[in-house]
């Protein structure tokens, strides 16, 4: 790679770096910022049920049973190989099938919440049936709906845009985000605030399909294009990302879930509280993770794998680093930084504080080891195994509450389970040869 390429690929970093670093900084404002100004309108017992409301819909995030993500690898493989056609054949293919998926599960939820008593199975506190319905079905649209952002966000991508790509996705969540809390201001029916989260999600959707076909006119919506055999090819690496994502379900909802089932509305404000801080690691390592992802599939596309395998090496153990500052800060000034947050309306234990801390930084390292193979859906072997830790993960956190009655034997499972995954991605990713061997030497 000559010095004008290096500088090239530099900048396309930077750029998306940047972009990311606003992204992050919305995740993180908007969760920061959010629970103390719903804690204040709505109190701990009707947050409380908010939050268990919410974490239901989030497993609808492989409703398109991740045909998207695997079409933006794709696409942006395509597009800098010069094909065109065939990108765009993937995106109506996808769009043609997330149709299919979104109308489906819109008809199941009309007739299906009629039926179900979502008293009986969770303490619902000050909140009625009804409303309860109510929020589960626009916080549920809302996710779906946002199956279509990602979508035109594999447009946005594949034509050398994945700045714009990010700052769409994450003002969408900055105006969400914005919206709730205006909501709750004005009112104190939750079903009020899922309204205007829709309302925003819709307008944003708007938005960003006018500037997709500003930018590209070729990259229209449509069925003319669509094919099911396209749709066929990308069905293993889709099946695999949607089980990466009911494997991040499980292990960030899950524990929610269950100590709402055998818990009270308190538990669930502690561990999630616990939780949102500990995930802030997360959320500055994805930065990293999605700002190489898309230099990822450019470079496989063009044939450079030794490039490839050098931007991998130097993401896994500038991950490790940070990985390992983030821990021992936040294990110094965790409690102080929740009781300053929450004004003392929430207290954590330290373990289980730590323990949470080092299954997230675990969590951290392991998905840097699986984004280079993601990036090129290569992640068929390692998405399974994920699948399958999370749902034997949470069982073991579900027998662990029922016995124990603690949050650290809550969090320990994690813990163990994100070890787990670290090591055998590890043994999937290195050596790096392998890497090189997917399509000979650098060009």
């Amino acid at each position: 790679m000559n010095s004008a390429e290096g500088r090239s690929s530099f900048r396309r970093l930077a750029s998306t770096f940047g972009a990311q670093i606003y992204n992050q900084g919305i995740t993180v404002g908007i969760q920061l910022s959010l629970v103390p100004v719903l804690l204040h309108y709505w109190g701990a017992e009707q947050y409380g049920v908010w939050l268990l409301l919410s974490a239901i819909p989030t497993y609808l995030t492989f409703a398109d049973f991740g045909f998207t993500m695997a079409a933006k690898n794709v696409m942006t493989i395509k597009v800098s190989g010069g094909d065109r056609s065939g990108a765009l054949v993937v995106y109506q293919s996808i769009f043609m099938l997330l149709n299919l998926v979104v109308a489906a599960i819109l008809i199941i939820l009309l007739l299906g919440l009629p039926l179900v008593r979502i008293g009986a199975l969770f303490s619902l506190g000050p909140i009625s049936e009804a409303a309860a319905k109510t929020v589960l079905f626009l916080l549920a649209a809302n996710v779906l709906l946002t199956q279509y952002l990602l979508l035109l966000a594999s447009g946005l991508r594949c034509i050398g845009k994945p700045t714009e790509e990010v700052v769409w996705g994450a003002s969408a969540r900055l105006m969400e985000g914005a919206v709730t809390a205006i909501a709750a201001a004005l009112s104190d029916d939750i079903a009020t605030a899922a309204t205007a989260i829709v309302a925003s999600r819709i307008a944003f959707n708007l938005a960003t399909w006018a500037r997709l076909r500003f930018l590209e006119r070729w990259l229209a919506l449509g069925r003319r294009h669509a094919s099911l055999d396209e749709a066929k090819k990308l069905f293993h690496p889709s099946i695999s990302f949607m089980l990466v994502s009911i494997g991040q379900a499980l292990t960030i909802q899950g524990p929610v879930l269950i100590l709402g089932v055998s818990g009270t509305p308190m538990q669930v404000v502690v561990f999630s509280t616990a939780r949102t801080l500990a995930r802030l690691g997360t959320s500055a390592i994805n930065m990293i993770n999605f700002a190489f992802t898309p230099e990822y599939s450019r470079l496989f596309g063009l044939g450079k794998f030794q490039q490839f395998a050098k931007l991998a090496r130097l993401h896994f153990w500038t991950t490790v680093g940070l990985s390992a500052i983030y821990v021992v800060v936040l294990s110094v000034a965790g409690e102080w930084v929740v009781t300053l947050w929450t004004a003392g309306k929430v207290s954590v234990d330290q373990t289980f504080l730590v323990v949470l801390l080092l299954a997230v930084a675990a969590e951290m390292v392991w998905s840097a080891e699986l984004m280079p193979l993601a990036s090129i859906n290569r992640h068929v072997a390692l998405s399974r195994i994920f699948s399958i830790l999370s749902v034997a993960g949470l069982g073991v956190c579900y027998v662990a509450d029922r016995y124990y009655d603690s949050l650290v034997a809550v969090a320990a499972p994690l813990l163990l389970l994100h070890i787990v995954m670290a090591v055998v991605s590890g043994f999937r990713l290195w050596p790096l040869p392998r890497f090189i061997e997917l399509g000979g030497n650098d060009k």
